[in-house]
């Protein structure tokens, strides 16, 4: 209170004061208190998963940078000066809490704070000595900073770091109060701690984003015009006798707007074979054999008086006679956990007089189907042989030929809620949501069925779920997050509903509330 001759009015205006703030302290029941300091405890594990998954994300830039210096150590200077500002910052913040439990008087000897009802001394400490103002244009320059690493990247991450360090004069019951007075005035040291505790989490969270955006770019390439290389990208080394073997040859960077001068065993390809830079070379094999080719293509470049030359280095391919033809018709490999069709043909000869083998093959007259789902190894080789009829009217099987296929699993699915992976929601709509799976550019119709998944909601540990649906203590979590928060739903497991394969990855889902 204040010293000196005060009126009697003053007098009373200062009694009700200490009454009031005593009342205060008195309405923070023992209860909430310790469930303010469970949620501080809670707040700060989550912190420290963020930190660990940060660490793992800065490894992955030395590693990068070691490697492919000119490519990565400009992404990995940028990852060191947000690891440094965000350390400062979380330093800043952790240093607050310890000053502010001090001065309200210390810890107990279970290292609890000792007075998480104390009032007017976080208040003097945030308002009267400008310590919440500080902590303010601290987290406004965190924020820019932030955003002016990005550049003109990831503009819905830039929207969520402005909601998520908004520090604008807040609506406190009928009139706006400023950032400072808002967070901290007339609340205990209960409750500040976890919420400085937040925006350390906060600080981590974003720390987190902004660092993989950053990640993203090392895979990004900047090929300059110079740097080029011819590319051969035929339809198949061996053809048979009758057929015309056919490829396509281009620069690795070329400008559309002009078509490449290309010469094949010294005559030139005419225009109409020169498409987007690409030159269609179409050679009839006429003899069985080996055949070889080569040549050279020529391209205008600003800057230079003569055209840019490189040599096409010799190219070979075997034309072989007819021989058996051994097709998937959806794939060029086997997948566990379907069935994978093939169409199986002898060129000249009648479908029922094939026969076809192999590890998990059945089938006949052509169309067969390969169930690769419990063979072990990466390969299964199909074995082709023919019916033929010798002279004195009995049938001998022939070998006709043989053909390896690679065995996979089924590939990564996508995670969604409404069938997006990413968004944004309202609270009802995500507490709602089904979580799915689905296969995106899969030759095969194979419907999954989600069977747990983990959700990581700000503030809260991550909770790990089975089944398809948000329980109920995860609803609850979510109607109290503010708008611009995101959910991340991440380490889905699903099966395939009619084969029941598993899943092993499926990717993340992250949402935001609107």
């Amino acid at each position: 209170m204040a010293s000196g001759k005060l009126s009697p009015r003053q007098k009373m205006i200062n009694m009700m004061y200490l009454v009031l703030t005593a009342m205060l302290a008195l309405n923070v029941s023992r209860d909430i208190l310790k469930a303010l300091t469970r949620l501080n405890d809670s707040l700060e594990t989550t912190v420290a998963t963020v930190e660990s998954k940060n660490q793992e994300i800065y490894s992955d830039f030395a590693a990068a940078a070691a490697d492919n210096p000119e490519k990565a150590q400009k992404w990995k200077n940028k990852a060191d000066e947000i690891k440094q500002e965000s350390q400062e910052l979380y330093a800043y913040i952790e240093n607050m809490k310890k000053e502010l439990v001090k001065i309200s008087g210390g810890r107990d000897e279970n290292g609890a704070p000792k007075r998480l009802s104390a009032l007017e001394d976080p208040a003097n400490y945030l308002l009267n000595q400008g310590n919440g103002e500080k902590l303010q244009q601290k987290l406004e320059a965190y924020e820019s900073s932030l955003i002016s690493t990005l550049g003109d990247d990831a503009p819905q991450l830039q929207k969520n770091l402005k909601k998520t360090f908004d520090t604008s004069p807040q609506k406190v019951g009928d009139k706006k109060l400023p950032w400072p007075n808002a967070s901290f005035e007339h609340f205990p040291l209960g409750a500040i701690l976890p919420f400085l505790s937040d925006l350390q989490a906060k600080v981590r969270n974003s720390e987190s984003d902004v660092i993989s955006q950053l990640r993203s770019n090392i895979g990004k390439s900047d090929l300059k015009f110079t740097d080029i290389q011819v590319i051969v990208d035929e339809e198949k080394k061996y053809v048979t006798k009758g057929e015309t073997y056919r490829a396509k040859v281009f620069l690795g960077a070329y400008d559309k707007t002009q078509k490449p001068k290309i010469t094949i065993n010294g005559k030139q390809l005419p225009e109409s074979k020169i498409q987007n830079g690409q030159g269609i070379v179409e050679i009839p094999a006429n003899s069985i054999g080996q055949v070889e080719w080569g040549g050279k293509i020529a391209i205008e470049q600003l800057g230079r008086s003569e055209p840019l030359v490189r040599e096409i280095e010799p190219q070979t391919f075997t034309v072989a006679p007819q021989t058996v033809v051994v097709s998937p018709t959806k794939m060029n490999v086997l997948y566990r956990g379907v069935k994978n069709p093939l169409e199986i043909g002898v060129p000249g000869v009648a479908p029922d007089k094939i026969k076809a083998s192999g590890p998990g093959l059945s089938g006949s007259e052509g169309a067969y189907v390969a169930d690769v789902t419990d063979i072990r190894g990466k390969e299964v080789t199909i074995n082709v042989s023919v019916l033929e009829e010798t002279k004195d009217g009995k049938t001998e099987t022939r070998p006709a030929g043989s053909k390896k296929f690679r065995i996979k699993g089924l590939p990564p699915a996508v995670g969604t809620i409404y069938t997006r992976s990413t968004g944004e929601f309202s609270k009802g709509a995500i507490s709602k949501a089904k979580v799915e799976a689905e296969f995106k550019d899969f030759p095969f119709d194979l419907p999954l069925k989600v069977t747990g998944f983990e959700v990581a909601i700000p503030g809260y540990p991550p909770e790990r779920v089975n089944g398809s649906r948000m329980p109920s203590n995860v609803k609850q979590r979510i109607q109290s997050l503010d708008p611009g928060t995101t959910i991340s739903i991440r380490n889905i497991k699903a099966r395939a509903i009619e084969s029941g394969a598993r899943v092993t990855e499926v990717g993340n889902i992250s949402v935001d509330v609107n």
